[in-house]
This record gives structure tokens, C-alpha cells and sequence, in this order.
């Protein structure tokens, strides 16, 4: 990751007070640098971004203008801050944050980042001199920001080159209505995340499988498999051509594609994710209690893990070719 510019601007939409600054930061500190781009890294590496188009977006005319050097970079993000600011208050977002504008370059491509970084509160400390004597006090700070991704943060990535547009941000709950306020504030549509995109497949999954009254001890790590080997593979994930594998009825293979239709889901690019545990393992839990976690490769080796139905209406589990046993506390 290497950092190009940075500036910062003070949004407070609760104080309706907005101060922007007048010059990039031009030197981080030597303790800092780490903590900022550990959270770009993490902005990049995030399974919660979200491909996304501008559509007359009054942000996308700004960026435009500074790529043709209308406006030079810190004009160019104090006219960005100074839109999200009277945006965020039309949406009843009244809170204080550091609006980060940087200029990037992430694996030999060229960025411009925008991180609405949400502040909290915490306790510290002050040393204080009186009357010649050393006074520790604990004072109250409320404009912190963290180096990791909160769930308050709002950041969009542009690929400088072509404008390709990426979100990250978590909805806004107004009066029970859920919002996507980045979204519609940049005024630009959006397609699901990974990560929205593996919890609505595999909600149609699960539904399908009780609905046909199938095995989902199959169809669940079937699902996993196939996901896993688009990512690894293909960088690339096609629920279309992933369902195959799950479910070989080609009427249920139907179903299937009409229901993540319902939900807005499309083929998605994965270059940046990385397959998560999650993908690896396939947790069970019994009716008495017992909870197995299994490697999905291993749910369908018959020589590794073995589902017996029994005549009874029962279900045995062997485990096979075990070496030794390690007791977990």
C-alpha cells in the first residue's frame, strides 16, 4: 500500500460545525502510518465491498474535474466533504466524524478513497501540573477513530484509471426503515456484497432443501464447495453455474435462480476476497446436543465421514481414520 495524499476534514453534523482543512497532511507520524494504512488494507481485503456505478452523481462530477486538473486535490476533497456533510443532516445523521480523503496506489493501481470514519468515546488520561505537584487526571475523549472498519464507517474506493466505483457501509435504521445512506447520497446504484451474496444463496439453499426435503448434510457443504473453488479458481462467483453443483434437479436448479433474482443477486467479482473459514468447515449439531464441525471436503469421502440411516428413523455418524484425538478446552 502506498499512500500518494492524505488530507482530513472535521465533520460534525450534530454541532452542525464543518472544518475543512486548507492543506494536505504531508507528513504522518512514524506511529501512525501503520494504524492508516492498516485500515486501508482492510478497506481493500473487506468481503463487505460493494461494486457500484455513479448515476449523475454530483461526487463523480468533483472527481472528474480533479482528474483533468480543473481542481487540484485538496480543492477536490473539500468540495466531496463539504457535499457528504449537508447530505448526512438532510438524512438525519447527526453525529461527529474525520472525513479521510487519500490518494492511493494498491497493487500497482491508483485509488481515490473516501473514509467517513465515525467517532466514539473512550476514557483517558491527563497530566496536570499544580502548585508544583504532579496531577493525574481522567478526562472524557468523544473524537476517536478507530484503524479498523466499524460498523458506523462509510467509505467508497474509485479506480482512478476508469471511475469504477466500490462501497462500503452498513445500512442506516431511520424510523424501522433501513438505508443505505452512502449509496444514495453518491447518488449511484449498487450490487450485493460477498458477503450479502453467500448469506442470500445460502438462505435459498436451506430453503429449498426443507422445502424438496432433501439431505442439507449434502446440499449446505455442496454449496460451500462450489463457492470456495469460484473463488480460488475463477474469481468469479456465477450462482447460475454454482447451483449445478448443489442440486442436480434442473426444477430446483429453477427455483433457485428465480429466488436470488428476487433478491437482486448477480454474478460477482471476488479477485480481492479470500475464501473464509467459514467456507471450510460444516458445522452439525444434533438433537441431543452434539455439535461436530467437519472440513467440507470430507462430508461426501465415505472412507473420512459416514451418514447411516438407520432403519429406525435415526442417523449415526462414523468418523473414520482417526490417528489420535486432541481434547480442546
Amino acid at each position: 500500500m502506498e499512500i500518494n495524499k492524505l488530507i482530513l476534514h472535521i465533520l460534525d453534523t450534530q454541532k452542525n460545525i464543518f472544518v475543512p482543512s486548507e492543506c494536505e497532511i504531508n507528513k504522518l507520524n512514524e506511529d501512525i502510518v501503520p494504524l492508516v494504512e492498516s485500515k486501508l488494507n482492510r478497506i481493500f481485503k473487506s468481503s463487505n465491498k460493494k461494486q457500484a456505478h455513479f448515476q449523475n452523481s454530483p461526487v463523480e462530477k468533483i472527481i472528474f474535474d480533479y482528474k483533468t486538473n480543473v481542481i487540484d486535490f485538496v480543492t477536490c476533497s473539500q468540495k466531496i466533504a463539504h457535499y457528504l456533510f449537508e447530505e448526512k443532516r438532510k438524512y438525519n445523521i447527526f453525529h461527529s466524524s474525520d472525513f479521510i480523503f487519500a490518494e492511493v496506489k494498491h497493487e500497482d493501481i491508483r485509488y481515490l478513497v473516501g473514509m467517513d470514519n465515525a467517532h466514539f468515546a473512550r476514557l483517558t488520561h491527563k497530566t496536570n501540573t499544580l502548585e508544583d505537584k504532579i496531577q493525574n487526571d481522567i478526562i472524557f475523549e468523544n473524537s476517536l477513530f478507530s484503524s479498523n472498519l466499524t460498523k458506523e464507517d462509510r467509505i467508497f474506493i474509485v479506480e482512478y484509471s476508469n471511475s469504477s466505483l466500490q462501497l462500503i457501509e452498513n445500512p442506516y435504521v431511520f424510523q424501522t426503515n433501513k438505508i443505505y445512506v452512502l449509496q444514495e447520497i453518491l447518488m449511484c446504484s449498487a450490487k450485493p456484497s460477498y458477503t450479502e451474496t453467500l448469506k442470500a444463496m445460502t438462505l435459498a439453499v436451506e430453503s429449498l432443501t426443507q422445502k424438496h426435503e432433501l439431505d442439507d448434510t449434502k446440499t449446505l457443504p455442496a454449496l460451500k464447495a462450489a463457492i470456495k473453488n469460484a473463488i480460488t479458481l475463477d474469481k468469479v462467483i456465477e450462482p447460475e453455474e454454482i447451483i449445478e453443483d448443489v442440486f442436480e434437479d434442473q426444477n430446483i436448479q429453477e427455483e433457485f435462480k428465480e429466488e436470488i433474482k428476487k433478491m437482486g443477486i448477480q454474478s460477482l467479482e471476488v479477485e480481492n476476497i479470500k475464501p473464509n473459514k467459514q467456507l471450510s468447515y460444516q458445522k452439525i449439531k444434533t438433537d441431543n446436543g452434539i455439535e461436530i464441525t467437519l472440513p467440507v471436503d470430507y462430508m461426501h469421502q465415505k472412507d473420512m465421514v459416514e451418514f447411516i440411516h438407520e432403519s429406525n428413523g435415526k442417523i449415526s455418524i462414523q468418523i473414520k481414520n482417526i490417528s489420535s484425538l486432541i481434547t480442546k478446552h
